[in-house]
């Protein structure tokens, strides 16, 4: 199914008069919001209109549990069933950055940290494979995925539309500024 991804602001008659860079902040801060939105549905939107149906809220999704083992093991377990479960190719992971955080921080038992020294830019990567970190991901929950079997479709690029006649916004001098683009998600396994 196609949804409407939408969010909006409130803004008085005279920011949008009196301040000058108004309309370049608008123009960069809902473009932002709709994608922190668009982050939160791909990844754990409920299906239920007007969400998206997220890649970890399908049914039948593989898990592969914490326990005991630490997030590298635990990752690299889960990319073993994408591979003799699924049948797919594992290359991308998704963490929320606490978690990420936490596999970052990693030490030997000398204090030498595993991921890289602190003053290198070190790629994100685990097990060879790209990691994303998505504040929008479920902390404690990653996903492991073979992005060929994910397609977005933007049926319409963002659509900024403004009105006075949001409930008093007419009597107060306010204007609701909304911003709304149209897609969906198609996951073929």
């Amino acid at each position: 199914p196609v949804r409407k991804i939408g969010v909006w602001l409130p803004v008085t008659d005279e920011q949008l008069e009196d301040e000058p860079a108004m309309r370049a902040r608008l123009n960069n801060r809902l473009p932002f919001m709709i994608r922190q939105r668009l982050d939160l549905q791909i990844l754990s939107g409920d299906g239920i209109a007007p969400n998206l149906e997220g890649i970890g809220e399908r049914a039948g999704i593989q898990t592969q549990a914490l326990g005991a083992d630490t997030v590298p093991d635990a990752v690299y377990k889960a990319m073993a069933k994408v591979r003799t479960v699924g049948f797919a190719v594992p290359n991308l992971v998704i963490l929320n950055p606490n978690d990420w955080t936490g596999v970052r921080l990693l030490r030997t038992v000398d204090g030498i940290y595993i991921w890289g020294n602190p003053s290198d830019v070190a790629p994100e990567r685990i097990w060879g494979t790209q990691v994303v970190q998505a504040v929008a991901q479920t902390e404690n929950t990653g996903l492991v995925v073979d992005t060929s079997f994910l397609e977005l479709s933007v049926k319409r690029g963002i659509n900024v539309q403004i009105t006075n006649a949001h409930d008093d916004f007419f009597i107060k001098g306010k204007q609701a500024i909304r911003a709304d683009m149209r897609v969906a998600l198609q996951v073929y396994r």
